[in-house]
């Protein structure tokens, strides 16, 4: 390529050793965005599987991992690689062997989605809840595997698009005969698909998972912490202390971290408009909306949908 003395752009970290310009995906957030999928879930086991074992699975581990370090939990996940194994079933009995091994409910991130249906696999085969004992979350959210195993896997949305776009743009750069960025250019993911695979709390203080079943159910409308309380089966005060317990936040935090994610999720996978997301996500206005969205994201919602769409 060198040597054809045409521009070149790579799309990868694969081979970063090579030195070309380069656009790339955010592996590291990549990875980060699974860990915090599962500690909103009240995930306390974790692990990570793979059959790859290059630059660019590292860099999803690590954002992972460190994710859950930020987080508090000091010992690493368990790590499942199973690049050595390629004849099938051994894969299989590998991955079922570790999986029986491991507490529950335990939440495994996948280095893609091929990956994640090789653990779905592997929990038929050991008689394992999806999601209940285990939650299967991939990466890149390839619908043709999401959407047609046995349990809809919830994905990653790496921003191939995006990674696609400003690739062109820079090699269109490079093709006016001008300089390319020194500095690698990272395209963030756009956020969780979420399908049936982690579709569940990981709480096994019951009163608190019925509370957020409560809040999750209702968070779209005015909804009472008292009403909460009554359909948890607690006193309000002893409910606001578990949730500061096992949660590390009030129920208030909890109703506006769902209220902000359903906003999320609207901004980016639909056209509705900023007070048609604003009523529907549960807030009084579409100015209030504005200003709780900015100040928790930093981004208005309309810049937010730019971004991430």
């Amino acid at each position: 390529m060198r040597s054809a003395k045409v521009p070149a752009v790579d799309l990868s970290v694969i081979r970063d050793d090579i030195k070309l310009p380069r656009v790339a995906g955010d592996h590291r957030r990549i990875g980060q965005l699974g860990a915090e999928h599962f500690l909103e879930r009240g995930f306390r086991q974790f692990a990570w599987f793979s059959t790859l074992d290059d630059n660019v699975t590292r860099l999803r581990w690590l954002g992972f991992s460190a994710a859950l370090g930020r987080a508090g939990f000091a010992g690493e996940p368990w790590v499942f690689t199973a690049k050595a194994v390629d004849e099938w079933l051994a894969k299989r009995n590998f991955l079922v062997q570790r999986l029986q091994a491991v507490g529950k409910p335990v939440g495994v991130a996948c280095f893609h989605d091929a990956d994640a249906a090789n653990v779905l696999d592997a929990c038929d085969e050991a008689n394992l809840s999806v999601p209940d004992e285990v939650a299967i979350l991939g990466s890149d959210n390839n619908k043709l595997i999401c959407e047609t195993v046995r349990v809809p896997l919830s994905s990653v949305n790496h921003d191939l698009f995006g990674l696609g776009y400003e690739g062109a743009a820079l090699l269109q750069q490079l093709m006016l005969g001008r300089r390319g960025p020194k500095r690698l250019k990272l395209i963030p993911p756009k956020g969780i698909t979420v399908r049936h695979s982690t579709d569940v709390l990981a709480i096994r203080h019951e009163p608190l998972r019925q509370a957020l079943l409560h809040l999750k159910q209702n968070c779209a409308r005015s909804v009472s912490l008292d009403d909460t309380a009554a359909a948890a089966g607690l006193p309000r005060r002893r409910l606001e202390g578990a949730f500061r317990e096992h949660l590390g936040h009030s129920m208030v935090a909890e109703l506006a971290r769902l209220r902000l994610q359903r906003a999320k999720a609207m901004l980016v996978e639909s056209n509705y408009s900023m007070a048609d997301i604003a009523a529907r996500a549960g807030f009084n206005s579409a100015q209030y909306f504005n200003n709780v969205f900015r100040r928790a994201t930093g981004l208005t919602p309309r810049r937010y949908r730019l971004k991430f769409r």
